[in-house]
Order: C-alpha cells, then sequence, then structure tokens
C-alpha cells in the first residue's frame, strides 16, 4: 500500500491583481510620485495669486513696489519649487515602476514555471511573451506616467473652481458652462469603445502569431518557396490593423473635437461674460485678471484625463491578459512532507488522462522496478510520451495516480521531485548562451573536472574542445550551430551531470544520424547504471535487452514482459517488432 499523500497547498489561482495591487508593490516611490504630482499642480496656482495680488496693487492710488517684489519672488520661488516636484515625482514614479514590474515579471515567471506543462501550452509562445513582455510593459507607462499625471488631472480642477467660487460665484459658474456639450462629446468618443479595444487586441495578437510563425518558418519558406505567401498573410494582417486604425481615428475625430474645443472655449466665455461685468461696474479688473488666468485650469486637465481613462482601457486589457494567466492553477505544492529513500520505483496505477476528447491513456497500470531498465512501446499516438511526461510530472494524469517511491507524485515536494528526475528528450531544449550556461543547471556548483567526465560520458568532449572558446562557446539560438546529435550529447551530459536515482528517456535519438545514435547509446548504457530508467522508444533493438518492456495500444496497457516472451505472448508487441525488422533490413543489405 502506498502512503498518504502529504498535506497540499491548495490547487488554486492566484487572486486577481488589481491596480492598486500594483501601487503596492512599490508604494513610497510610487505613492511619493502622486503626493509631489498633486502638489505640483497646486503649486502651478501659486503664480496666478501672486499675479493677482500684484494686479491689485498696481491698480491701487499708491503701488507698493517691496510689495511687488516680494509677491515677484514668491512667484519665481513656486515656480522652482514646482519643478522641482515634477522632477522629483517623474523619478519616483519610473523607479516604482520598475519596482513593481520587476516584481510582477518575476510573479509571473515563477507561475508559469509551477503550472503543468499542458496548461502553459495552451498558450502559445508569442502569447506568453507579450504577456510577461508586453502586458507588463504597459502596467510600466502606467505607472510612470499615467499615475502621477492623472492624479494631479483629478486635483487641480476641483481646487481651481474652488478658488474661483471663493471669489466670484457667478463667473466661476460661467467658466462650467462649455462642459455639458464636452460631456456630450465624450460619451460619444467612448460608445462601444471595450469593442474596438477587445478588436485592437485580436489584431494585435495576430500580428504577434503570424510575425513569429514568419520567423520560425523561414527555412522551410525559403525551401518550398512559401516566402511571398507566408509574409503575404502577415503584411495582409498588418495592413488590416493599419486602415482600422485609420477608421478608428476617422471616426472618432469630430468627437475627440467636440470635446476638446468646448473645453479650450471656456476662455472665451469667461472673456465675454467678464467684460460684459467689468462694464457694468461688477468686476474688478484685477478679478477679470485672475479669472482669465485660473479658469483654464478649471476645465483643460479633463482633456489629459480623458486622454488618460482612453490609455488605461488598453491597460486593463493588459491587466485581464496577466490575470487569465495567473488565473491557470499551479500544481499542488507539498507541505513537510517526507522524501521517500531509495529504492524509487514508478508505478502507474489505473491511470486516464485525455488531450481533450481524444484520449491518450485509458486506465494503464506497470511498475518501473528501481534499479532496472522499463521500456514503454507503442504504435504512434499509442500514448508513449505521455507516460514520459506523467512520470516527470509536467502535468497530474486526469484519473488515478503515478507514484515515485511509493509515494504519490502529487505528495513530493516539487523542487525534491525535480532534484532526483532527469529527463532526455527528443526535442532537446538549450538557452542562449554558452556551452557552460547549459551545463551548469543541472548542479550549479559542479566543478570543471565533474563538468568535463560529464562530456566524456556522453561522448560530447571532443566536439566541445573543438568549439572556439570550448566551454565558453556561445551556442546560438536553440543551439542552432549545432547538429540534432550534438544537442542530444550535451543534453546527456547535462543529465549526466545532475546524477538523479531517476532517469526518463523520450525518444533519445530520434533525431541522431547512424554515427551520432551509436555514439549517443554508448552514453546512455552509462547514464542508465544502477537507476530507475523509463525509456521511450521506436527502434526496438535498442530496447530489446530492457529488464521490462511494456506495451501500450490506444492508451491501454497489453503487454508486459521481457522481449523474448512478449514476441511469444503479446500480439501487438510481434507485429511491431515484425514491422521493425522489415524496416530494418534494406538498411542491412546496404
Amino acid at each position: 500500500m502506498s502512503q498518504l499523500p502529504a498535506p497540499t497547498v491548495p490547487n488554486e489561482p492566484h487572486a486577481p491583481l488589481e491596480f492598486a495591487d500594483l501601487v503596492r508593490m512599490a508604494p513610497w516611490p510610487l505613492g511619493g510620485a502622486i503626493a509631489a504630482a498633486v502638489a505640483s499642480a497646486i503649486l502651478s496656482l501659486v503664480p496666478l495669486w501672486c499675479l493677482h495680488r500684484m494686479a491689485l496693487s498696481l491698480l491701487a492710488p499708491r503701488p507698493d513696489a517691496s510689495g511687488l517684489m516680494s509677491l515677484g519672488w514668491l512667484a519665481l520661488g513656486a515656480i522652482a519649487l514646482r519643478w522641482a516636484l515634477t522632477a522629483s515625482s517623474h523619478a519616483a514614479a519610473h523607479a516604482g515602476a520598475m519596482i513593481a514590474t520587476r516584481q510582477l515579471r518575476l510573479r509571473l515567471a515563477m507561475h508559469i514555471g509551477s503550472l503543468p506543462l499542458d496548461a502553459v501550452e495552451r498558450h502559445s509562445p508569442s502569447g506568453l511573451r507579450r504577456t510577461v513582455a508586453d502586458d507588463v510593459g504597459a502596467l510600466e507607462g502606467f505607472m510612470a506616467h499615467l499615475l502621477p499625471d492623472t492624479a494631479a488631472a483629478i486635483v487641480l480642477p476641483p481646487v481651481a473652481l474652488a478658488w474661483l467660487l471663493a471669489i466670484d460665484a457667478p463667473l466661476a459658474l460661467a467658466a462650467l458652462a462649455p462642459l455639458p456639450l464636452a460631456l456630450a462629446a465624450q460619451t460619444a468618443l467612448f460608445h462601444r469603445s471595450g469593442q474596438r479595444l477587445a478588436h485592437w487586441s485580436v489584431l494585435q495578437r495576430r500580428i504577434a502569431e503570424e510575425t513569429g510563425t514568419f520567423v520560425r518558418g523561414i527555412h522551410v519558406a525559403r525551401c518550398f518557396g512559401l516566402s511571398a505567401q507566408t509574409f503575404g498573410s502577415l503584411r495582409n494582417t498588418v495592413h488590416e490593423a493599419a486602415e482600422w486604425v485609420a477608421g478608428i481615428a476617422r471616426a472618432s475625430g469630430w468627437a475627440w473635437q467636440g470635446f476638446c474645443v468646448p473645453l479650450s472655449s471656456s476662455l472665451l466665455v469667461v472673456a465675454v461674460v467678464g467684460s460684459w461685468r467689468a462694464t457694468q461696474g461688477t468686476l474688478d479688473p484685477a478679478t477679470f485678471i485672475l479669472f482669465l488666468l485660473v479658469a483654464p485650469a478649471v476645465l483643460m486637465p479633463l482633456v489629459r484625463l480623458t486622454f488618460a481613462i482612453g490609455e488605461q482601457r488598453h491597460r486593463m486589457a493588459a491587466l485581464a491578459r496577466i490575470n487569465a494567466l495567473l488565473k491557470e492553477p499551479p500544481l499542488a505544492e507539498s507541505i513537510d512532507a517526507e522524501i521517500p529513500a531509495a529504492p524509487l520505483d514508478i508505478v502507474f496505477r489505473n491511470v486516464s488522462h485525455a488531450y481533450g476528447p481524444r484520449r491518450a491513456l485509458d486506465s494503464a497500470s506497470f511498475i518501473c522496478p528501481a534499479g532496472t531498465i522499463t521500456a514503454i512501446v507503442g504504435a504512434s499516438g499509442a500514448g508513449k510520451t505521455t507516460v514520459a511526461r506523467l512520470a516527470a510530472r509536467e502535468f497530474d494524469p486526469d484519473d488515478g495516480d503515478v507514484l515515485l517511491g511509493n509515494r504519490s507524485l502529487r505528495a513530493w515536494p516539487i523542487d525534491a521531485l525535480l532534484d532526483r528526475v532527469a529527463v532526455v528528450g527528443q526535442d532537446v531544449q538549450l538557452m542562449h548562451g554558452t556551452v557552460l550556461d547549459n551545463l551548469l543547471p543541472a548542479r550549479p556548483g559542479a566543478s570543471h573536472a565533474e563538468i568535463i567526465d560529464a562530456l566524456h560520458a556522453a561522448q560530447a568532449y571532443a566536439f566541445v574542445s573543438r568549439l572556439p572558446q570550448g566551454l565558453d562557446t556561445t551556442i546560438g539560438e536553440r543551439g542552432a550551430r549545432f547538429s540534432a546529435g550534438e544537442r542530444q550529447q550535451l543534453s546527456i551530459a547535462r543529465a549526466l551531470l545532475k546524477n538523479a536515482p531517476v532517469l526518463i528517456l523520450d525518444e533519445a535519438t530520434a533525431f541522431a544520424d547512424a554515427e551520432n545514435d551509436a555514439l549517443i547509446h554508448e552514453a546512455l548504457a552509462r547514464l542508465r547504471t544502477n537507476r530507475t530508467v523509463l525509456v521511450i522508444a521506436h527502434r526496438l533493438h535498442r530496447i530489446a535487452d530492457a529488464d521490462q518492456i511494456v506495451v501500450l495500444d490506444q492508451g491501454r496497457v497489453v503487454g508486459t514482459g521481457r522481449h523474448e516472451s512478449l514476441l511469444r505472448s503479446c500480439d501487438c508487441y510481434r507485429a511491431l517488432w515484425q514491422c521493425h525488422a522489415e524496416s530494418a533490413q534494406p538498411r542491412a543489405g546496404q
């Protein structure tokens, strides 16, 4: 009987991220930026107050020269302080934005790393890149620019209006006269903006995906003459996006003008009403001058505020995509689980798994004893790779359970599990960096001698030593400068360096030529020693000496045993072996 699973962290998604949460990631710099921006906006009124007081003094029978000088210095001081606050606000906002976006990108990266790989595969690589890079970058713009500017635009109009109301309420209300027309135009401007934004997001996603497809498929396009077709699809999408933006600009241009013109005409209304009242003797010239100076501060910030609202809609879409990724439930994490000791056998117990409507495994049960080699064979689509991915806990099965060391994989601490399992797959993943950069993740503290030993054991030392800078040679994007066999040998060297007790080999020589195939299998023979080994293979002659062979057919286990016994007792394995032998005959006769 297996041990009961240890308590696990609930498999729950992250709470939705709000804009306020972004500010909380860097409260002091962002809070300081908002406070400085608001103070700067209010200080912009101080020079106008000084000019008003100077006008009153100049219109007096005996102007106060010293008072005028003091007011002038006060105005200059307010201007200097205002620009100092503005500079401080910008610096603090950018610093806070960098802190918050760094934390958000780390949170996203850690979350993606905790997801089942089938959940990651539901998102296209270009979509994930866009979310982590572009969408987070859009939120950086919100924090660095929009946040302090919006705060200032919200505070300045009511402060200016309150000041004008205190001086002359009727003329202050006249300054607000164009506002209803502007609000009506704003309503038209934002009509169906959500639908337009959703369509624009779709266009951007199409451009990103088609750009990635074109770049990734450039070799195929050149070989088959498809460059015009593949580039044409991207070009058409870009043209469609440009025409759509131009159409929206034409359609919304009148509404935007209908919003901006009334707001800017506030000064004209104040000038007309103030002139009439001045001729009637009910408004003194100094107050008239003050209103001409301050009236624009009542409504014109609303232009900036409306622009900020429009920009915020784009950032809401970016935040929605970030939240959609954060909603993906991670793999359950064990809490204070006891780490099973050797032997670490692998047990599949009534395991079923499906990809959408297609069932990959159907109640599969078998045991891979510790210290032995178990091979999984079957026709294409039988479920072999699904077995390898479940054994490595790339995701959890829909039904049943996978155990390692008599404990459910769900009950293993993920880091401890990853530390004990090494995977060599057919699709080798190499990072852009040096050869050494691609080996050290297996064991960051490995010595130079241990790295060289692993390269020798993987039959990779010969070609690595011929590289221009040896271990410090940059390998290019995804190891592009190496052959498939050389990339595989580096992958095996990495697994050897890790020295994990459990080894999963998923078609490790699928893309190797005959010479590299022999070298790789010589390396794998050393890698298998004293480990629990699970091998997925099409080349059956390579696994004929396995301690155990598990035969899959359409997701079901139809045979288990050694090569000789399966040839006698399992029709499916016998057919696979016969097909393999027939395909090998022409090569033997060459």
